[in-house]
């Protein structure tokens, strides 16, 4: 038998150390841009949720002494928040979240631009090790938005404050045996409060291994992480290198137009599209969506009876695009999906998954058919998301989100001077100066 203590497997730790590496050096104008809208989006997001009543939860129970836990939940809690299907996870906001939350014990001296390599590398950190692991990990029930971004966020704070290369590779062990999740609390408080879980793990993590908590390299290994979160089964041959280019680059995040699960969005944008300038269209006598496979694996609420349950459910946001003609915050509120109009065309939304060979969850077309009692039809095939690297929101597109989180939240729209920081203040600006304003928007 393989002594496996003795015969470790380093093969994500060098990759971990070369991307380390390079996000203390220069970063490329691109990653530096995508960073900056990363954060904006977030810090949307994060506002807009602020007054949820899973934030609420977070503050009580901590008694406002975890930041990370809070900001964490309020960054996932309207499922605004950017996603990378590079891993199947959001990958910004428990990173974000837990860099804001250490901020203020971090170099007063630190450039904005070093927080964005840290940042930088916390998710690419996160998303190669799901990409190492495979969807395999998603589709055993896990939210890899916890389970990845604790130890992303843990290798972001580690950077951020500065820690030894052997400290924050304790960190991530550390954080890796807090990660947890399960898709089943899909559509309850518990989701949202899976990031600000991992952020506030993070961060623990971090100030346990600078403290001298010790931990092993090989979490890393044949029996660590990759093995135990892929049901006992061998992860494929790792491909990381560290040294390629950023997954926010390549393939780079979603930004999303619409406050609900990422799988539902291009069947909303296909639903809208054949909804668009007909407003006397009678209501549909069916509506047929077809997706790849594990299309619907997040959309575990057919016949949802809150707002928070019609997030993760095809049969809801498709009956309210075509109803309402676009889908925004509003339409979550807990009395929307009861609507009787809304509930009978519910009925007749048909989701079907098909099994192709080669097709991928995030780039494979939805196929959208809407059939009325008169035998007129009409379809559309939307092969991208709105929000992702082939069809990106405009900086108006960013500031109009901004403003939609911030009124639903009670703030003022159009006051956005401190996030326009965010994407225009120079890379040297000192950190606390761009980032200082906007903790004290969200913490107070």
């Amino acid at each position: 038998m393989t002594d496996i203590a003795r015969h470790p497997t380093p093969d994500f730790i060098a990759a971990w150390v070369t991307c380390a590496r390079r996000a203390r050096a220069p970063l490329s104008d691109e990653a530096m841009r995508q960073a900056r809208r990363s954060w904006f989006d977030t810090i949307a997001t994060a506002l807009g949720g602020m007054h949820e009543r899973c934030t609420h939860a977070a503050v009580e129970a901590s008694g406002g002494a975890d930041p990370a836990l809070v900001l964490g939940t309020a960054a996932h809690a309207l499922d605004y928040d950017d996603v990378c299907m590079l891993a199947t996870c959001h990958p910004s906001a428990p990173v974000v979240s837990a860099l804001l939350a250490v901020l203020p014990q971090a170099d007063a001296r630190l450039a904005f631009a070093d927080v964005l390599g840290a940042y930088l590398l916390g998710v690419e950190t996160a998303l190669r090790l799901g990409q190492w692991i495979g969807f395999r990990h998603y589709a055993l029930g896990f939210h890899a938005t916890d389970t990845l971004g604790v130890v992303g966020a843990a290798a972001a704070c580690a950077q951020l404050l500065e820690l030894p290369d052997d400290v924050a590779r304790r960190a991530m062990a550390i954080a890796a045996s807090s990660a947890g999740g399960l898709r089943a609390n899909f559509g309850t408080d518990t989701k949202p409060l899976h990031c600000g879980l991992a952020a506030s793990a993070a961060v623990r993590a971090v100030l346990l291994a600078r403290a001298g908590a010790t931990a092993s390299d090989e979490v890393w290994g044949a029996r660590g992480f990759a093995y135990a979160f892929s049901g006992g089964e061998q992860p494929q041959r790792l491909a990381w290198t560290g040294s390629q280019p950023w997954a926010i680059e390549q393939p780079g995040f979603e930004h999303k137009r619409f406050p609900s699960c990422y799988l539902t969005h291009r069947m909303i944008a296909g639903v809208l599209k054949l909804r668009q300038g007909a407003p006397a269209l009678p209501m549909p006598d069916r509506v047929e969506i077809g997706l790849p496979a594990h299309g619907l694996a997040a959309l575990i609420h057919p016949r949802p009876v809150t707002g928070l349950e019609g997030k993760f459910s095809a049969e809801y946001c498709c009956a309210a695009a075509w109803h309402d003609g676009a889908v925004t915050l509003r339409s979550f509120s807990d009395a929307a999906p009861l609507r009787v109009e809304v509930q009978a065309l519910m009925a007749r939304v048909v989701t079907t998954e098909r099994e192709a060979a080669g097709e991928k969850l995030d780039t494979a077309p939805v196929h959208v058919r809407v059939l009325h009692a008169s035998g007129d039809s009409s379809a559309v095939t939307v092969d991208w998301a709105p929000g992702s690297m082939a069809d990106p929101m405009s900086r108006a597109d960013l500031l109009a989100k901004w403003d939609d989180c911030a009124a639903h939240a009670g703030h003022p729209a159009g006051d956005n001077r401190a996030a326009l920081a965010l994407l225009d203040a120079p890379a040297g600006t000192r950190a606390s100066d761009v980032l200082g304003p906007l903790r004290a928007l969200l913490l107070g």
